[in-house]
């Protein structure tokens, strides 16, 4: 699998089908699995889609946390139990279950946000909301990331 990156706006059918844009589905290669979970972010909420691949290292992961820490706990009953298996079939197509489409509240246009191992899925108005929000933003966190690259000591 090659790096997830881009952004697509496309329309989710009536069934709650989305079809993944020929960029994406280059990038999942022979992946015909994937997993989708609820996800938040500012107080939006949205989907994530991991290629089945990229789910099992998150997994592998959480499960090598101290299980008795509560906000691991809180990771994995709202995170990883929300996850939803589902397929990619051979025209891209991907079926988002109902009770995911309802909690991001995905009508008919939606945004595929590429994000290196998993793709963010957006309601439309919600991800331009954000989006104008995180060019605001975006000067700021620019300089603190070049700032953490100076702390440890690469070059720009």
């Amino acid at each position: 699998m090659t790096s997830l990156r881009g952004r697509a706006h496309i329309k989710i059918d009536p069934k709650g089908r989305l079809s993944l844009p020929t960029a994406f589905r280059s990038s999942l290669g022979k992946t015909k699995s994937a997993v989708i979970t609820n996800g938040v972010f500012q107080g939006r909420r949205f989907l994530d889609f991991y290629p089945s691949a990229e789910w099992l290292k998150l997994e592998k992961k959480i499960a090598a946390m101290p299980a008795l820490k509560s906000e691991v706990q809180v990771f994995q009953r709202f995170y990883l139990s929300s996850g939803e298996a589902c397929d990619v079939d051979a025209q891209g197509r991907v079926l988002v279950p109902q009770h995911l489409r309802e909690y991001a509240g995905l009508e008919d246009d939606i945004v595929l946000v590429g994000m290196g191992n998993k793709i963010e899925i957006w309601g439309a108005n919600d991800w331009q909301d954000l989006f104008g929000r995180l060019e605001k933003d975006f000067e700021a966190a620019a300089e603190v990331l070049a700032g953490l690259e100076i702390s440890r000591g690469h070059k720009k």
